[in-house]
Parts: structure tokens; sequence; C-alpha cells
């Protein structure tokens, strides 16, 4: 037998096996429908591979699904003819039987009407569907366990962002325990440059990275970027969070950089920053305030500043700080919120003198520069374990110690030096996107712990019982 993962979209989908087609059952048809909506998203594969979820279809004959046991409890996931006996049921219900998450894995529950319709399904399959699925060992100790269970599951707990950064701030959601993430980050060149192609051809800033959910509120990250050839090493920690019952969610973010390219300035960084956020109308809209500090700003390899003096420019060392002040929103959009209208805002504050100016545009000594900060707007679609966002930006850096300076262009619609009858060329922003993978570790491993601990538990209980009976 094989473990069933707890992992994306229905937890019954990751262990199918191969089996004859049965007669379908009268309300097959509407489960179907259902799959389509919430499951196939992540389960579009050919189902030639019953140890990848991922790689596991939900179309075709669903009375495959009779006969297999979840690994995390023992129980089958479907007892035709018996929904109550069913580990579906659980899992998408949330009953105490219930291990793992509830499903579909973050989005919202089933409604009351495709719950019965799932319910009848089961209800109307013959009892020898089982038969033909290869592992027909019954009902489960556990069967019968769900018994009583409530007909519509309980409200989902809401992140209150897609995803654990929004454009360039990071926010107060987290990947949860034993969550790892891959992430690419990419920015092209300036939509308006000559034969650019909208920027697609003027060259890329892009970021890789993995992020690892240690506990519940608490990741780490490590994450390369191209320019200044930067590694960054970062912590999360959410300590209060909205969707455990808090008014906000609280988070704060520390972070370490080295930028190894040649001549660089101030190679070592480090960055803080803390975020607060909140959603509102019935989880349709989030927002998030934060304030950070970064240190060691400027990495140009020479800065010339004129003080005024009477020297004239003359070369000097930035080793000054930039804190910032940013927003970030979110507007969720559809039946399960899983579209998103993105904006962000980072504006760095310098403390008045004169030749703080050039905190603007990466700290570059340029009185010219843009005074109003880093802008982001575009949207994002996201289903249990993927993020995808795309947007327009006049901030082309991406790792925190780098962006915190603020955009690189200022009139969006003017570029310097530019004076053409061609829109597009005094088009003075960047196209961009971010793309997240969730991969969920160490439930198998758990299942298993939690199936020995059972076995070991009936053994004694055995044991016991030989012993009684040997005595009287």
């Amino acid at each position: 037998m094989l473990p069933v993962p707890m992992t994306p979209s229905f937890v019954f989908a990751s262990t199918l096996f191969s089996a004859p087609d049965s007669a379908a059952a009268p309300s097959q048809e509407a489960v179907r429908k259902i799959f389509d909506d919430v499951c196939t998203m992540c389960h579009s594969g050919d189902g030639s591979d019953s140890k990848d979820p991922g790689a596991l279809g939900l179309d075709g004959d669903l009375t495959r699904l009779a006969g297999i046991r979840s690994a995390a409890t023992d129980k089958m996931l479907v007892v035709p003819g018996d929904p109550e006996a069913s580990y579906l049921l659980d899992k998408v219900l949330g009953t105490p039987a219930m291990k793992g998450d509830l499903m579909p894995q973050d989005m919202d529950p089933l409604t009351p009407a495709q719950i019965k319709a799932v319910r009848d399904w089961i209800s109307a399959l013959p009892k020898d569907a089982a038969s033909n699925a290869g592992n027909n060992e019954g009902p489960s100790a556990g069967a019968g366990e769900g018994a009583g269970q409530p007909s519509a599951p309980p409200k989902r707990k809401v992140k209150p962002f897609h995803g654990t950064d929004h454009i360039v701030l990071p926010t107060t959601t987290t990947l949860g325990k034993q969550t790892l993430q891959y992430r690419i980050d990419h920015r092209f060149g300036r939509i308006g440059t000559e034969r650019g192609a909208f920027g697609l051809d003027a060259g890329v800033i892009m970021s890789m990275g993995m992020a690892y959910g240690i506990l519940d509120g608490w990741d780490v990250r490590l994450r390369r970027t191209n320019s200044r050839k930067g590694w960054e090493l970062g912590t999360k920690y959410v300590p209060l969070r909205q969707e455990e019952g808090r008014p906000v969610s609280l988070g704060i973010q520390a972070s370490v950089s080295w930028f190894r390219d040649f001549d660089v300035a101030n190679p070592w960084t480090g960055d803080f920053q803390l975020m607060l956020s909140r959603l509102w109308f019935v989880d349709r809209w989030a927002t998030m305030l934060t304030a950070g500090y970064s240190l060691r700003t400027n990495h140009a390899t020479r800065v010339i500043v004129d003080f005024k003096d009477g020297r004239g420019p003359v070369l000097a060392k930035d080793t000054r700080d930039t804190f910032d002040l940013g927003f970030a929103t979110s507007v969720y959009l559809g039946r399960r919120r899983q579209w998103g209208i993105d904006l962000e805002w980072l504006l760095p504050i310098p403390d008045g003198a004169v030749t703080n100016k050039f905190y603007y545009r990466g700290g570059d000594a340029n009185p010219d520069g843009s005074k109003i900060g880093a802008w982001s707007i575009g949207g994002s679609y996201t289903t249990g374990k993927h993020f995808f966002q795309v947007f327009f930006t006049n901030n082309r850096e991406i790792h925190t110690n780098l962006a915190a300076p603020g955009g690189q262009s200022g009139n969006p619609f003017k570029t310097p030096g530019v004076d053409s009858k061609n829109p597009f060329l005094k088009a003075n922003f960047f196209l961009g996107f971010n793309l997240g993978r969730n991969f969920t570790l160490g439930k198998r491993v758990n299942a298993k712990r939690e199936r020995q601990k059972k076995e070991k538990a009936s053994e004694g209980a055995s044991a016991r019982v030989a012993g009684t009976k040997g005595g009287v």
C-alpha cells in the first residue's frame, strides 16, 4: 500500500490506483464538475504515477477512488454506499477525524450543495464498487468515525496575501510547516527602449530562490539575483496572524546580503522590515503597511558628489542607510478569490540634507533622480500550490537591499531625451512577473509514523488480551 501525502487539492487524489471501469454512479457527473472546478488545476497529469499527486488526473471513472485507504488515518477514502465512513467527507468537512489540511487547499471550502453532490455520489455507488479497485479490504477500523458529520465545512482560515512576497515587499503570509517554495522573480528592460520589443529584448534582472516553512508562521529563504551578483539569506516570523483569530497580522523579516560583483561598494549589507496587514470586506481586500531599514544601500563602484564647498565633484564613499515606508494592497476577484488586482508603493525617506538626495535611485548621487519612490501595479492568480503575478513597475531591482532606494524611473510616460510620436518610446517603466510553486514535504513521513504508532498500540493490545486469556 502506498502512503497518501496530505497535499494539494483533494487528499484522496494522491494515491489513485488503476482499476477496471465500473458502472457510473447517477451523480458522478456532478462530482466530476466539482473536481474540474477545484482539483484539476493541480491534478492535471495523465494519472500514470500514483506517487506524484500532481501527475494524477481526476477525470474518467471516479469509482477508482473506492477501496483506497488514507495513509494518515487508515480510513477508506470512499466507502461505497456509506459517505459517513468515507475519509473524503472528513477532508472536505474538517471533522475531528481529519488529518492535515482542509481541502481544497488554500481555497474556499466546498459549498453545502457541492458537499451534498459528493455525499449523494458516494451513497449511490454500488456495494461492489470497491471490489474492482485492487485494494478491497473492507471498511477500515476507523470506519464510522465520521458519523454525525456537519453538512457544511468550517470557515477557512484565509491568509492575508496570496504570496509570501507581494511584488517586492514581504507579506504577512507564510508557507506553513514543512512547505518548500521555489520562486522566480523576473524584470525585463525599459518598455520604451528603441527596438526593445516592449522591454523583452532590453536586458533582464532575475532572482531565483528557495524558501522553507520551519514552523507555521516561521520561514527561511535563500535567493540569488544577477543584479550585482547578489545572494540574500533571510528569515520571516509572523507571531500574530489574522487567520488565527487576531484582528491583524504582524510580522518581522530580517536578511543579510552579499554582492560579489567586481569592485562593488558595500558588498555586505543587512535589512530589517516590520509588516502589519489586515483583510477587509469578507476577505476580499488585503492591505499592508511596512517599515524597513536597509544598511549601506549604495553599491555603485564610483560615487562622485559635489558637496558645494568649493572642491567641485569628488569621489566619496557612501555608507549611509535607507529607511523605507511601504504600502501594499490586493483586491480579490472571482467566486473563489483566486484572481487579484495588486498595488505596491515603496518610499525611501532621506533625512533632509542636500547630499542625501542620492538616497533616491540607489544612492547614486543623482539629484535629478525619481522622487516618487517605487510603484508597481498588476494582477495575480493562485491555486492551491501555484502563484503567478504580472505587473508594471518603475523598480527593476528585486532583492531587499537593492530595491530599498526606490524606483529607477520618474514620470512613467515621459523618458528624458526621447521626443518621439511613438508613445511606447516614451514609456518609462518595466514589465515584470513573479512565479512561485509550493511543495509539501514531510507529511508522508508523519503519516508513516502515525501508522507505526497505531500498529504498535494494536500489537500491545493483542498481547495483553493473549496474556489475559493465558492467565485464565
